[in-house]
């Protein structure tokens, strides 16, 4: 993919402009750097997930996929549910800072709305890490940061579809409003076999809508 280039404008105080001008390239120069970077943390999260869950179903053997929710990893019976718990704190600082990238390439106010819906809804992922599996919130937290994802999904859909941007506001639209019926056909005709897989379901919806909502943003 091309790397998109400072406005021409830009370009030509780079090269004929005096000591301040030249000055001010620089600091735009390393803004479009810098909302990249941030941009990149959303599709970066999905193989960060995996890392975490990982390491953490490395000092848990005893974790099964088809049987378990992937909270157990961070629950009371847990072998160093830290690792799980501080994983999941630090990829809801990794989607709070994708937020940013979003709302710093954002066109509409409807745009930036959803990019608040997006930063809320790390907040709630790091939430999970600091109440863990067996504490009272848990259950609300870890249910509404899918349903903040979505809905910040949908949101952001909506608002390029205004923009007249189709292609990436109909994908992300169908990313945000598909899961939940999707998972309620599943759960009515063969059951889903685990909370695990019902969260890994709806992660791949999340890291997706990640990927199209950075691709639309790069440029």
């Amino acid at each position: 993919m091309q790397r998109a280039a400072p406005p021409p404008r830009l370009q030509r105080l780079a090269r004929e402009g005096n000591v301040f001008e030249r000055w001010f390239f620089l600091r735009v120069v390393s803004r479009y750097k810098l909302e990249r970077i941030l941009l990149l943390l959303g599709p970066l999260a999905f193989p960060a997930f995996h890392l975490v869950l990982l390491v953490a179903v490395s000092r848990n053997p005893w974790f099964n996929f088809f049987v378990h929710a992937f909270s157990d990893l961070g629950g009371p019976k847990a072998s160093d549910p830290w690792v799980f718990n501080n994983g999941l704190i630090a990829l809801g600082f990794m989607q709070c800072l994708y937020s940013l990238g979003l709302l710093a390439r954002a066109r509409s106010r409807g745009a930036a709305f959803a990019c608040g819906l997006c930063f809320t809804a790390g907040v709630f992922l790091a939430l999970i890490g600091v109440y863990p599996s067996g504490t009272k919130p848990h259950a609300f937290i870890a249910m509404w940061f899918y349903l903040q994802a979505l809905m910040a999904m949908s949101a952001l859909g909506l608002a390029l579809l205004v923009e007249g941007r189709r292609v990436p506001g109909a994908l992300l639209l169908a990313l945000g409003l598909l899961p939940l019926p999707l998972g309620y056909a599943v759960e009515i005709t063969v059951g889903w076999p685990s909370l695990a897989a019902v969260e890994y379901a709806g992660t791949i919806f999340i890291a997706g809508g990640s990927l199209v909502a950075t691709l639309a943003h790069w440029s």
